[in-house]
């Protein structure tokens, strides 16, 4: 199947998802500090890895990499 070019309102959808991605990933980071309890933080550490992967993703989306529609 050819690769299909993004619509512009698709790209600020996607640019919107991706600000919110980054700004909850820096909460959780700055929340990681303050956890004493190993559950939590274990939790945190998990939803940051996942938020990492999927800032990766929704990047490589944006610019056009071959992760996403197919």
């Amino acid at each position: 199947m050819p690769h299909q070019q993004l619509g512009v309102h698709e790209k600020v959808e996607l640019h919107e998802l991706l600000t919110m991605k980054t700004v909850c990933a820096g909460k959780y980071m700055a929340m990681k500090e303050m956890v004493t309890d190993p559950q939590l933080l274990s939790l945190l550490e998990q939803d940051v890895n996942k938020s990492r992967e999927h800032i990766r993703e929704l990047q490589n989306i944006i610019t056009g990499g071959s992760a996403g529609f197919q």
